[in-house]
């Protein structure tokens, strides 16, 4: 259980591709200063299609060694999803405790392929569809307004 924040380190993994999740994880790293948390970024490199080169890198080692809760995302589009995914069921191979954020379209495709590698129960916040193309002002409210609901999940995450 994640339990409380206060003095923990929350990484948030970021991509490359989602504008409003780099907002959206801007606000949250805001608030989690306040709740006495340490947030800890990382950016996932542009998937090539060789998991190994991914989960295989030090920096992406690193950042796991580095946490004591993770918030992966974003699950948007499917390559997005996959790899989100992919990384966070590493951070739970790693007993960290783990809340994967994703877009309600995208859900059932974060859910299947967590799934498939026996993560049957993973944590999944969501955030509204579409959260791309809407103005900066507009998404960071959005963030604002689903920060307690990931304080939610991350208190019941495994």
């Amino acid at each position: 259980m994640a339990g409380s924040l206060k003095g923990k380190k929350v990484g948030l993994r970021r991509d490359q591709f989602w504008r409003s999740w780099d907002w959206v994880t801007d606000e949250w790293a805001d608030a989690l200063r306040a709740e006495g948390a340490t947030p800890v970024m990382w950016r996932a490199p542009v998937g090539k299609g060789d998991k190994q080169a991914v989960d295989g890198s030090g920096e992406f080692a690193a950042f796991l060694d580095s946490i004591d809760v993770a918030i992966t995302g974003l699950c948007n589009c499917g390559s997005c999803t996959l790899w989100a995914v992919h990384d966070g069921l590493a951070a739970l191979k790693h007993d960290i405790p783990t809340v994967f954020v994703s877009t309600e379209h995208f859900e059932r495709l974060a859910r299947t392929l967590a799934d498939k590698e026996g993560f049957d129960d993973i944590r999944i916040h969501l955030l509204p569809y579409p959260l791309e193309g809407r103005l900066e002002d507009d998404v960071r409210q959005v963030a604002r307004e689903h920060f307690d609901g990931l304080l939610a999940a991350l208190e019941t995450v495994r």
